[in-house]
């Protein structure tokens, strides 16, 4: 099966990756993101995938994490030169390889200069950052009025499809407040912070826990990099991500309302329009 890294065109050159977040979301990755701009670093992150690379950043994403954890998907497994060509302006990985498993990570460690930071937290906090944040998008993408404006923006539809498979991964296929869930989702983080500190060298990776304070004089000295006098970004809590969402959610729905309407008017006349409307209050 033809893949979407397959089609993309091979950089002329690859920044070499100097630093890997290997964290999973929700563990203050957002706030590193911005941390590792502000000491110079190229961060490769959600952020970049959703609203820098847009469409193509996350049909990659996606196929590679469906190859990852469904054998059965007749995708190819993402190797380190897939990520390599996708990540190809990015010298530092923040929470994607999360995405992808462990192996990956050891491909990494074969490269002695690449340093490594883990930020784990309290499973059963993490559990619930996940289910009010990217549990929160998929039980919105089911609801009206996403379940039908996904249909006509295909960025909105992508992004949705992303989050909806993501959140999968990491949730045995369960869906927030099903039986099961916390329990998948508490399984699959423990499992997967212990595989990280068991793969990476202890000489090579910084563990941080959210709950000793994460910032400057956590960072900075294991990346032999001097304490910059602008504060340390805040991080992205349970509100922040909502309002972000939402205002992503704002922009795409806007589109797919112009689309549904360009459809609705000319085919239904008044009852169109007025559907139109009506989805445009609501969205």
């Amino acid at each position: 099966m033809s893949r979407a890294i397959d089609n993309l065109a091979t950089p002329v050159e690859k920044k070499k990756t100097k630093v890997i977040v290997a964290s999973c979301s929700r563990t203050g990755t957002l706030g590193l993101y911005f941390a590792m701009k502000i000491l110079g670093y190229k961060p490769y992150h959600m952020y970049e995938v959703v609203l820098v690379q847009g469409k193509q950043g996350m049909v990659a994403l996606r196929e590679a994490a469906t190859a990852q954890h469904n054998r059965l998907s007749g995708i190819k497994r993402f190797d380190k030169a897939d990520l390599d060509k996708l990540t190809a302006d990015y010298d530092c990985l923040i929470e994607i390889p999360s995405f992808l498993g462990p192996a990956l990570l050891d491909e990494y460690t074969q490269d002695p200069e690449v340093k490594f930071i883990l930020t784990e937290r309290d499973p059963d906090r993490w559990v619930k950052s996940v289910n009010g944040t990217v549990g929160f998008i998929v039980k919105a993408a089911a609801s009206f009025p996403l379940n039908i404006l996904k249909y006509f923006d295909e960025e909105l539809g992508i992004f949705l499809a992303l989050n909806i498979t993501l959140y999968a991964v990491i949730a045995d296929g369960t869906k927030p407040g099903q039986p099961g869930n916390e329990a998948a989702l508490r399984r699959n983080y423990v499992e997967y912070i212990k595989a990280v500190k068991n793969t990476v060298p202890k000489e090579r990776l910084l563990v941080v826990k959210l709950e000793d304070g994460l910032g400057w004089e956590q960072i900075c000295p294991f990346l032999d990099v001097p304490i910059p006098e602008e504060k340390y970004p805040r991080g992205n809590d349970v509100d922040n991500f909502k309002a972000m969402a939402e205002g992503y959610f704002k922009e795409r729905t806007r589109a797919a309302m112009l689309r549904l309407g360009t459809l609705l008017v000319p085919t239904l006349g008044v009852s169109g329009y007025l559907a139109w409307k009506y989805l445009g209050k609501l969205a």
